[in-house]
């Protein structure tokens, strides 16, 4: 196929180019894309490469990573899926979102070393985030899988250091039906010989099984490095490191997970970063990731606002805890409204029910995606004494900003008490409200 000169510097085109090429949105194996990658020339993408797989936190433990190393002086590439609001979310150069220009020669060079090889959407993707990096002399590259490990396309590159963050139950119909099943593929990003950091407080069988056949050291959660929350002064202490000996005391709490924090920092000291201590104090400060628990207003009511993309039962989990920890720190809350939207093939009523015991009113939502659940369907996986609010044609944002007006309504009411509008259930919905609320914490 040939392009205009139009075409080719157009970063809108390629996007809907590569969602029309014919070949189903989720196929796993690895020959097309290390095809194209021999044809591109990629053979390596930085002097090191941390990649990181995972139920959830995997987009947690890379920013971590990404800002500790920045602020050690490394250059650092990132990979990550899928975006929010803008695709060059998903690649970024020292921090930065790459430029639409360098993005659009880098989609030309893969459209002509594929020639007729079929690639979906993300292994195109993750070619052109591959062949950005191996043109540039970096430190580390930063890689998350898209889907399982074993067959991801980030796979064909040989990492340095292997993170596995979590095994939960999520995508069954392409990865398994159990934590053990989940585990293998997910194991498939262990090479030989090269240590594997395992954030899994219940580690599988698998997982473990597979390093030993390959003779990779493993770092596991809770054996080998570990960290404590102390609340009393809102720090937390770690310990770990390669040779499992350090400990960092009154360490900040940051805006992130500390779970997937802590994995990144053994991570990093697995892969021979020395870290400064005050460099580290310095980097969990800044630390910033759009749709983890973050903390918003709303433009138009001034309402206080939490963006969180979890999509399944464990990250709603983490979800609740967050919930938690919130509600002890600010006792003004009393009222706690959920806009939420999910996928059709999660576990609705398991997400649900990690979030119910802090929910006061359910907005029931639907969002424009073949694969969202019906909101009927949904609102039907809530139970009898769930307050349900299920606004009949409307779009997510309009049932957001319904919820929005209705808490507004409460505090002016209840004089001396506030709320929380929660927006939950996937990337989508978090997308969907993006250009309505105003954020707390810039990146």
């Amino acid at each position: 196929m040939s392009f205009d000169s139009l075409n080719k510097n157009d970063l809108s085109f390629w996007l809907a180019y590569i969602e029309s090429l014919n070949i189903k949105e989720i196929e796993l194996g690895l020959n097309r894309v290390i095809q194209v990658a021999q044809n591109l020339g990629v053979e390596a993408v930085a002097d090191k490469t941390i990649m990181v797989a995972g139920t959830n936190g995997k987009g947690s433990c890379v920013a971590a990573m990404e800002v500790i190393l920045r602020d050690l002086g490394y250059k650092v590439g990132c990979y990550t899926s899928p975006h929010i609001l803008r695709f060059s979310e998903r690649i970024k150069l020292d921090g930065v979102e790459i430029a639409e220009e360098i993005l659009c020669a880098a989609f030309l060079a893969v459209e002509n070393a594929r020639g007729d090889i079929k690639l979906t959407y993300f292994e195109f993707t993750t070619l052109v985030a591959f062949q950005i990096f191996s043109k540039r002399k970096l430190d580390f590259a930063l890689l998350e899988v898209g889907l399982g490990g074993r067959l991801d396309a980030v796979n064909i590159i040989e990492a340095d250091v292997a993170v596995i963050t979590s095994i939960d139950l999520d995508h069954q119909e392409w990865l398994g039906k159990d934590r053990e099943s989940i585990g293998y593929e997910k194991a498939g990003i262990i090479k030989k010989n090269r240590p594997v950091v395992y954030g899994d407080s219940n580690p599988t069988k698998s997982v473990l099984a597979t390093a030993e056949s390959l003779i990779s050291k493993v770092f596991l959660k809770g054996r080998d490095f570990d960290h404590q929350i102390k609340t009393e002064d809102k720090s937390f202490d770690w310990s770990g490191g390669a040779d499992m000996n350090k400990n960092i005391s009154g360490l900040p709490i940051p805006n992130l997970a500390i779970e997937n924090v802590s994995i990144g920092m053994q991570a990093l000291s697995v892969a021979g970063i020395e870290i400064d201590v005050k460099v580290l104090r310095s980097s969990l400060r800044r630390l910033y990731l759009p749709g983890r628990f973050e903390k918003c207003v709303d433009a138009l009511t001034g309402v206080s606002v939490i963006l969180d993309v979890a999509h399944n039962p464990a990250a709603a989990s983490m979800l609740a805890s967050n919930v938690s920890r919130e509600l002890s720190i600010n006792h003004r809350i009393k009222q706690i409204s959920v806009v939420i939207g999910l996928m059709a093939d999660k576990d609705v009523r398991g997400f649900i029910a990690e979030l119910r015991p802090f929910v006061d009113s359910w907005y029931v939502a639907g969002f424009d995606d073949p694969r969202a659940m019906p909101v009927k369907n949904l609102a039907a996986c809530l139970d009898n004494e769930d307050r349900i609010i299920l606004p009949d044609d409307r779009t997510f944002l309009e049932c957001y900003n319904q919820a929005c007006a209705d808490l507004y309504s409460y505090q002016k009411k209840e004089a001396g008490s506030g709320g929380l509008i929660i927006v939950t259930g996937s990337f989508l919905c978090v997308s969907a409200v993006q250009e309505s609320v105003k954020r707390n914490i810039k990146p």
